[in-house]
């Protein structure tokens, strides 16, 4: 018989070889539930840092005591019988807050951009607004960042006067990657 299949292996080689197997299996089976999490610093272009993360999953955090956003989209829309795109958005009144103005920008880079402008906003299922920016063309300031082929950061910053003369300022951060923008762009009809 071979010399080493008859020889033992020493007593602590065995444990430390044990636990270190039992520590790599626990490393892979837990490194499988860890996911990276990513995130960049932006400054909105009215000063205002920001944590953005980057993630494929947008999920909405924006929001204080009285206002929350709870939805945004990109939409189709047809202007002048061209391709366009609008931003859509929903905010939630909560605790009985009401509002007397909203006004939503584009704060990402300068100059700030308007989108909405609402002096005197109607809320739906009670507590509920909504509104859709005007249809912009492709090679509209408001849609040009469409166009840039990399990932980037836009930021809307919701301005909110309440009927009890509270303003609440909001900014939402929204992470774009460049393969979205891609299908935005067909979207708009540009290749």
């Amino acid at each position: 018989m071979p010399q080493f299949l008859n020889t033992a292996m020493p007593r602590d080689l065995l444990a430390r070889s044990l636990a270190a197997a039992s520590a790599a299996l626990a490393l892979v089976c837990g490194g499988c539930l860890m996911q990276a999490s990513y995130s960049v610093k932006v400054t909105s272009a009215d000063g205002v840092d920001m944590e953005v993360p980057l993630s494929m999953k947008w999920e909405l955090n924006t929001g204080d005591d009285a206002v929350a956003v709870r939805n945004f989209r990109l939409v189709p829309l047809i202007k002048d019988l061209d391709k366009a795109m609008g931003y859509f958005f929903e905010l939630e009144f909560l605790k009985g807050a009401r509002p007397v103005s909203i006004v939503v920008d584009d704060d990402s880079e300068a100059p700030i951009l308007g989108l909405i402008v609402d002096k005197s906003p109607k809320l739906v299922r009670t507590n509920f607004w909504q509104a859709a920016s005007p249809p912009y063309n492709p090679n509209d300031e408001h849609m040009t960042w469409v166009q840039t082929l990399d990932n980037s950061v836009r930021v809307f910053r919701f301005t909110v006067v309440l009927t009890d003369g509270t303003t609440h300022v909001l900014r939402m951060p929204f992470f774009v990657p460049g393969p979205t923008k891609q299908m935005f762009r067909a979207e708009l009809g540009l290749h």
